[in-house]
């Protein structure tokens, strides 16, 4: 085999295991039912459906998993200050803003509600 074709192989190979590796929820999150999963859904099974939360919030209740389902463009605002090799600046970024699959769970990690949020 030659060093070319043995080079493209290489290629092709890398690109398949790289999408392999792509994150992201694990389920089709726009397919599920949420409301016939309450009170009998755990956190545990949501960690293995879904994969880990964007955001996770403890809360008295329970705790509020977020997982991200659509992100949002953003912008970012910038201001620098410099001379010949000396430089300082500032900027200023949002959060990650996007719409997301909130589930609420209680003190025993049983689902109690669902909905979808945006910021």
């Amino acid at each position: 085999m030659n060093v070319m074709k043995l080079s493209w192989l290489s290629l092709i190979v890398l690109a398949l295991l790289a999408g392999a590796c792509v994150s992201g929820p694990k389920a089709n999150i726009k397919d599920i039912d949420w409301g016939k999963r309450i009170g009998t859904y755990t956190y545990e099974e949501a960690l293995a459906e879904l994969g880990e939360p964007n955001v996770l919030t403890e809360t008295n209740e329970g705790a509020i998993a977020e997982w991200m389902l659509r992100r949002s463009p953003t912008v970012s605002f910038s201001f620098g200050v410099g001379g010949p090799g000396v430089g300082v600046g500032t900027s200023v970024s949002p959060p990650p803003s996007g719409e997301y699959l909130q589930l609420r769970f209680d003190k025993d990690g049983k689902l109690t509600e669902s909905a979808k949020v945006r910021y």
